[in-house]
């Protein structure tokens, strides 16, 4: 189940990364993942390693990824929008900061 779950991560990664390149950028620039890495690790911490949990986590911070455009195209004057960029990456640091210390990795994490 390990080799097929870590097979299955790999072909989805694989797919992210082309939808990536592909549907948003349209050309690979380099620095255009824009810390979403850090994101993503941040979702399966909060998820607790459980798929429902990271998938609710995963939903949080879509829906921030999408209410930061939201705010951008509503054109609010007077905020400059890079607050609203920094709005995914600041409420991943808000959440793990409230969730550290209660979220432990699995024992077999890194096993063979």
């Amino acid at each position: 189940y390990q080799a097929l779950a870590v097979l299955f991560a790999g072909g989805m990664a694989g797919l992210a990364g082309a939808t990536l390149v592909l549907a948003q950028a349209g050309t690979f620039v380099e620095g255009m993942s824009a810390g979403r890495g850090f994101i993503a690790i941040a979702i399966v911490v909060l998820g607790r390693w459980r798929p429902l949990g990271v998938a609710a986590a995963a939903l949080l911070f879509g829906a921030a990824n999408s209410l930061q455009v939201l705010f951008q195209s509503m054109g609010w004057q007077g905020v400059p929008y890079q607050l609203f960029l920094a709005l995914p990456y600041l409420l991943t640091l808000v959440v793990l900061a409230g969730a550290s210390g209660r979220a432990a990795a699995p024992a077999a994490l890194g096993r063979r």
